[in-house]
């Protein structure tokens, strides 16, 4: 059994390893393609390229799991960015507040809370639409709780679905961390 654990302890540190250097390759290599992009002229793909290294390294970057509301919305923002190079004009965001907006940039959530809601609202909703979508993030606050409000104009769901998603929504709640 020693030998058994200490293959298992040899495979997970090979892992982890593993895991540390893809992000680095990853990084690397769309750094190698918007230099090539920038050198060629191809100023959008170079744009691009960099935009999908940002997001990227917040996504998979292993900071503390709360960060600021400023902090998501700058990678939903880039997110945005990216999907543009795929949908134009055909896709626009908001982001409305209905509170201090310096303040509530300072809140903390989860990493990554956001951004799957809004890709959602992209894929499910104005991807099929004909004509231009938009998608608006409406952020206030209560005295206990930061509520986040993500919208699309895309097109819908059926009564029961919608009714199954509220419930088990409602049965969880967040709060907010200062910082």
């Amino acid at each position: 059994t020693n030998e058994l654990i200490s293959a298992t302890k040899k495979q997970a540190q090979y892992l982890a390893l593993q895991n540390q250097i893809n992000p680095h390759f990853l990084y690397n290599s769309l750094e190698g393609i918007r230099g090539e992009a920038i050198t060629a002229g191809l100023n959008s793909v170079a744009q691009m390229a960099e935009a999908l290294g940002t997001f990227f390294r917040y996504t998979i970057s292993n900071v503390e799991n709360l960060v600021t509301l400023e902090d998501e919305l700058t990678n939903i923002e880039n997110y945005y960015f990216i999907q543009q190079y795929r949908f134009g004009e055909r896709l626009n965001l908001s982001i409305e507040y209905d509170c201090d907006k310096a303040e509530v940039l300072k809140y903390r959530l989860p990493k990554l809370t956001l951004q799957p809601i809004v890709e959602n609202s992209i894929f499910h909703g104005i991807e099929r639409k004909m004509g231009k979508g938009h998608v608006c993030i409406r952020i206030e606050t209560t005295p206990k709780r930061l509520i986040v409000t993500i919208s699309d104009d895309g097109l819908g769901m059926k009564e029961d679905r919608l009714r199954e998603l509220n419930e088990k929504l409602n049965t969880q709640s967040f709060d907010y961390v200062k910082s």
